[in-house]
């Protein structure tokens, strides 16, 4: 029905069951729901994760919490709530970020990313192409832009997505900003309106690494 039913990550399979406005993602190895979403229509609003208490036995408790606060369509401030087990089983400490993330947004797409307590910003640049609306590629809150929560399809969850594909994007350390840090370059491999490869070029710190992605459709390329 157009949800994403399950994510297949090698190692482990994560399934979603949806209800009342909210989905959680459970690990099927372990059983357990791991995460814990909130929708309003289809735009996620808040992010629940939840971990096992290391000192009291086979005790779940909430570990993050994330609001996310839109501009209009556009996803522009993450708050985090963390929360961590006491030693020996002696209740919980939490901390508040009520502006943990900034995203700035230009010209339809996010131009700067910056995060409360790290004192590096970084920013993006833009090819004239515009994204595909199924391409899940979308700006996260990591400095290295390359794992798979750039691409998860629950992406496409969080608001309007950017306008153009990025070529370019480059980290320095306030009020440094001449002084690039890392910088990555994307390439694309297109067939027809679809993105079937992206490659990303990562220099940091003079050393050079390369990832590639591929994407498959369940309907046919043309």
């Amino acid at each position: 029905d157009g949800k994403i039913s399950n994510i297949n990550l090698g190692v482990d399979k994560l399934l979603f069951i949806y209800s009342d406005g909210k989905f959680s993602v459970t690990g099927i190895h372990s059983g357990e729901v791991i995460e814990e979403y909130t929708l309003s229509g289809n735009v996620i609003t808040s992010k629940k994760i939840s971990q096992e208490n290391p000192y009291a036995s086979n005790e779940i408790y909430v570990s993050d919490e994330y609001s996310y606060r839109y501009s209009g369509s556009n996803w522009v401030l993450t708050s985090w709530n963390a929360r961590w087990p006491k030693e020996f089983g002696t209740g919980y400490e939490e901390r508040s970020y009520p502006e943990y993330e900034k995203y700035t947004w230009e010209n339809g797409n996010v131009v700067l990313y910056a995060q409360s307590l790290d004192s590096r910003e970084m920013r993006y640049e833009y090819s004239v192409a515009e994204a595909p609306r199924n391409f899940p590629l979308r700006v996260i809150g990591f400095f290295s832009p390359v794992g798979f929560e750039s691409v998860t399809p629950l992406n496409l969850l969080y608001g309007i997505q950017n306008r153009n594909l990025p070529i370019r994007a480059y980290t320095y350390t306030i009020p440094n900003q001449s002084e690039v840090k890392a910088e990555y370059k994307y390439t694309y491999t297109t067939v027809g309106d679809y993105i079937t490869g992206m490659t990303i070029d990562e220099y940091d710190g003079g050393t050079a690494s390369s990832y590639k992605y591929t994407f498959e459709y369940n309907f046919a390329v043309k």
